[in-house]
């Protein structure tokens, strides 16, 4: 029998425990600006702590905590006495607190409630009247299955079951004998009912493939038996691979003759339902930034505060603490209250810094980009940033996730500025992004009956001293999309 023994071992091992508030200071930095005025919202609504101010009192300019600073310490979790919480108390509390949220909505009347003086509020309210919700592809199908006639409730019950297999591109993703098994029908009303819903617009609907979406088109426009119709039967593989000279000998035609009915394919919509709206809401872009040129053709950074509402600790109950009255239960939850307050206020605060450090130390690093172009966008990482601003190389890929600015160029993400470098002969260091754009431009101008190889971009990107090898051409072409030359060729 092994005899198992017990013993205790002492180990010195370092490890970095973050604390809780670090971890939602770097979780909020992450956040764009319409997820946090959703959070600042929220809190809002939880905390009576925290206010709105207008955003044209000069006297908040400074430090929003100016007024709880001055009138109490910073000990919020501290406590007056020691007791049991009677229910007395508590209610007293609560009704004395909802007594102050009235007089507090009474104080910022001038504001709105969604933290907003009254221009900014109509003027956010005119953008958001103004959008229009779009019909998804369900909604237009299932809306030409009501207008539907001679359909008995099994058919419609079947039709309504493909109309929700049917993804955002248009193509059905259930199997005719799923979609049975689950009506629990026969196959052929399946079959029947697929008749029915490919008949609804927009033409090539509840395909299953290519081939039949393309037929669908083809059959609507009355075109079944013409020449592009037998291509997409049967050579729609081959025509895919470019194979023209193949086509043209199955099909006993003059290569000629393809063109016509090669356009009229191309005509066609490969993802019928890719011009519905989608099902998912739209996601709107806010900048975080705005750079503009001055007068002196200097780009300045300013920072966008439209979304963001201005925030202070309501004064109100910074006197309700003081009050020798006020119970100790209320004076309890007023101040971990403000301690929430409190950490928000510095989490906005220190989000915004850094944002506005990051956009500063890309717009002087990128100074001839914002000044002059595109073409003059540099190489350039996050660990040079991160180094020039005194942060983690982390902390600045967290704060430029999903983050745009407003640029002189557009509205550009703050990612797309980092980008690596290729060092020319000349000891000039360009982007990446610059050489792709110098492959696209030189495929644009290609003789599409003799499209340039790789290896002949090679040659043609030597000339402006830019010396790739052609396998890195290759992966530059292939980001791009850019399909390779015996595809591009047209006879």
């Amino acid at each position: 029998m092994i005899e198992q023994l017990l013993s205790q071992q002492q180990k010195l091992r370092q490890e970095q425990i973050m604390a809780p508030q670090q971890l939602q200071s770097l979780q909020f930095l992450t956040t764009t600006l319409a997820e946090m005025e959703q959070k600042i919202n929220q809190e809002l609504q939880d905390n009576p702590t925290l206010e709105v101010v207008d955003h044209g009192i000069d006297r908040l300019a400074g430090n929003p905590l100016e007024e709880y600073q001055a009138g109490e310490p910073t000990d919020f979790t501290a406590r007056d006495d020691n007791g049991e919480e009677t229910a007395a108390a508590k209610n007293q509390m609560l009704e004395k607190l909802l007594r102050l949220a009235e007089a507090n909505r009474s104080f910022s009347a001038g504001s709105t409630v969604a933290g907003y003086d009254q221009e900014s509020e109509e003027r956010r309210r005119h953008f958001w009247d103004s959008l229009v919700s779009e019909q998804t592809l369900t909604e237009l199908l299932e809306e030409q299955l009501a207008q539907t006639d001679g359909l008995d409730p099994e058919s419609v019950k079947v039709c309504q079951e493909i109309i929700g297999s049917i993804d955002h591109s248009g193509y059905l993703r259930s199997h005719p004998a799923d979609i049975a098994t689950t009506c629990q029908c026969p196959i052929e009303t399946v079959e029947h009912c697929l008749q029915v819903v490919q008949q609804f617009d927009p033409p090539g609907v509840a395909a299953r493939d290519l081939r039949e979406c393309l037929s669908l088109q083809l059959e609507r426009q009355g075109r079944r038996s013409s020449l592009a119709w037998k291509i997409v039967q049967h050579h729609l593989d081959d025509l895919g691979r470019n194979r023209l000279q193949q086509i043209a000998r199955s099909l006993n035609v003059n290569p000629g003759e393809l063109k016509p009915a090669i356009e009229e394919i191309r005509r066609l919509r490969p993802y019928p339902g890719s011009h519905i709206a989608p099902e998912d809401p739209t996601e709107f872009v806010v900048p975080e930034v705005v750079v503009e040129i001055d007068r002196d053709g200097e780009p300045q950074v300013t920072s966008n505060h439209d979304y963001v509402p201005r925030l202070r600790i309501a004064p109100y109950y910074l006197k309700l603490l003081e009050d020798p009255e006020t119970p100790r239960e209320t004076k309890n939850y007023i101040r971990e209250k403000l301690t929430s307050s409190r950490q928000l206020l510095k989490m906005v605060e220190q989000r915004e810094a850094t944002i506005v450090r990051i956009a500063r130390s890309l717009v002087a690093m990128q100074r001839d980009f914002f000044t002059k172009g595109i073409d003059h966008l540099a190489p350039l990482t996050m660990a040079q940033v991160a180094e020039d601003i005194g942060v983690h190389e982390t902390t600045v890929s967290r704060a430029v996730a999903n983050k745009y600015m407003m640029t002189p160029h557009g509205m550009l993400s703050f990612r797309s500025f980092f980008t690596a470098g290729y060092r020319k002969q000349n000891g000039e260091e360009v982007s990446t992004s610059l050489i792709k754009q110098k492959i696209q431009e030189l495929v644009s101008r290609e003789d599409r009956r003799q499209p340039w190889s790789d290896q002949q971009i090679v040659g043609q990107l030597q000339k402006d001293g830019f010396h790739l090898a052609r396998r890195t051409v290759a992966k530059y072409r292939e980001e791009l999309g850019i399909r390779a030359s015996n595809l591009r060729r047209s006879f």
